[in-house]
């Protein structure tokens, strides 16, 4: 029992200190982002140097903190895939064309040989990408000159099943045997000296062992002191299973998705004369594969659901750039379908955000031009700073910062509210879940869309504040029937362009 307590404790830290970690960061990426595109005014060339070097070492020290998370899921149990029908040929190449810039200052050759017509393989893209992005890295990293080799091809599995396996050859040092032994170990490194020539945590070769362990394949190393390194992995082919597919008539597809059919078929008899094509998903543990294969318009997710909550979904929904962009409206009905609620959260953006994550949520939600003032809530004078810039240099919308929930819900509750509202999550006095159930108690306020912001990933204590803070909302809601779905109406003829 105290190494469990232990362990949650830890668990606990490292999320807390990704949140105070993440917003410096957010400063130090974001404003050296902000000074580099001219946004501020012009700068010298060497100063442009100097801004993208505190840039990049803004970002290399995200993916530090990142590596660092990731281990504490795996830890955990918690990392979760979203598996998927993936063309490794195409994520390879976008990989290779990433990585270029990597071997720029070196006499060094980036090659391919990726076998035509490849099948696809089951996976999750992003944990793939990562996967090679870190075997790129290390390749680039230990390597000073020669050729730097990535093939990927079929290869015979177990069970005389074919598997795709990706290598990458490079030309540097090699490892000695007794070395490739530490090398999947966490936190350890061929040369731990303090005079080592390469940083890192020794993390990302462990975390790249568990994903394709995770995902059913292997990865192992060959290699000979002095004569290079080969470092190849597996992937088990995509089987397809036969599913329902919508109806081709035309119509603007939804994906609803709620563990209770009743409420399914409530939206499509009060969708479908609209013009909606309503496409029930029960099984919420799919909606990442359904999306991709419908590609919707919009999605109506319900938060208490067995099994694996709407937020979890809404997670991996945002997770995947596939899905990412899809708007999602979230909804929950109970007591007979007689109370219900709808956010309105449009969007979840974790800090650090760049000027692209943000003004792409806000084009998603101004598909007919009408908005215009949008109200930023932080309690970071430097995060509220960092927005206002981002969004007085786009031009099209005007940024009101209220720094604070108490003076940001003052203006939302005044006689002219904004016309959308990004609003950070955790902060003193009054925080954005409180924000939310006031916007939700007033049927003036309600239908006004919000970008929720966060410093952090969302623990399960978080998410089960986030499913407390709906079952407040539901019962205290008293909308009718015809009143919440009109508002789910209003969010789609918002998010329809």
């Amino acid at each position: 029992m105290e190494m469990r307590e232990i362990d949650r404790l830890k668990s606990q830290f490292l999320a807390n200190m990704s949140h105070e970690l993440r917003t410096p960061l957010n400063s130090i990426i974001g404003f050296s982002r902000v000074i580099i595109k001219g946004i501020d005014g012009p700068v010298t060339e060497l100063q442009q140097q100097d801004l993208t070097a505190i840039y990049n070492s803004g970002q290399h020290l995200l993916g530090l903190i990142n590596d660092i998370l990731d281990l504490s899921k795996i830890e955990a149990g918690k990392m979760e895939l979203a598996f998927d029908e993936v063309n490794i040929a195409d994520i390879t190449n976008s990989v290779l064309s990433a990585m270029s810039g990597l071997i720029k200052d070196k006499p060094i050759q980036m090659k391919r040989l990726i076998q035509p017509d490849l099948p696809t393989v089951r996976a999750d893209a992003i944990r793939i990408r990562q996967v090679m992005i870190n075997l790129l890295s290390n390749a680039a990293k230990f390597t000073d000159e020669g050729n730097i080799m990535v093939e990927v091809g079929l290869f015979p599995g177990p069970a005389g099943r074919s598997e795709v396996k990706v290598s990458v050859t490079d030309t540097g040092p090699g490892i000695s045997p007794q070395d490739q032994a530490k090398l999947f170990q966490p936190f350890s490194q061929v040369d731990d000296s303090p005079t080592r020539k390469t940083g890192g945590t020794g993390l990302g070769l462990s975390i790249c062992q568990h994903i394709v362990n995770m995902h059913g394949g292997k990865i192992w190393v060959e290699s000979d002191a002095g004569k290079g390194s080969t470092f190849h992995f597996t992937l088990p082919l995509f089987r397809k299973e036969k599913e329902n597919t919508p109806s081709s008539s035309g119509g603007k597809i939804i994906l609803a998705i709620d563990d209770d059919p009743q409420v399914i078929g409530l939206y499509e008899r009060y969708l479908h004369p609209q013009g909606y094509q309503v496409i029930p998903l029960t099984n919420p543990a799919q909606a990442v594969d359904r999306v991709k294969q419908l590609n919707p318009m919009a999605i109506t997710l319900d938060i208490s659901m067995p099994g694996i909550d709407g937020w979890q979904v809404l997670d991996n929904l945002k997770g995947d750039p596939d899905t990412r962009n899809t708007p999602v409206i979230i909804c929950s009905i109970i007591e007979d379908l007689e109370k219900g609620f709808n956010l309105g959260a449009t969007d979840y953006l974790v800090k650090p955000i760049l000027e692209e994550d943000l003004v792409n949520a806000l084009d998603r939600l101004n598909s007919d031009g009408s908005i215009r003032d949008v109200l930023v809530v932080d309690d970071n004078p430097d995060d509220l700073r960092l927005i206002g810039k981002i969004l007085t240099d786009d031009g099209r919308y005007k940024a009101i910062l209220a720094e604070g929930g108490r003076v940001g819900w003052d203006i939302i509750s005044s006689g002219k509210p904004p016309h959308v509202v990004v609003l950070d999550l955790f902060m003193p006095e009054m925080d954005g879940f409180k924000i939310l159930e006031n916007m939700q108690a007033s049927e003036k306020l309600r239908d006004i869309p919000v970008i929720v912001l966060s410093g952090m990933d969302l623990t399960k204590e978080q998410r089960d504040q986030l499913s407390e803070f709906g079952q407040r909302l539901l019962s205290k809601a008293a909308f009718s029937e015809k009143e919440f779905l009109t508002s789910i109406q209003r969010s789609l003829e918002r998010v329809h362009s």
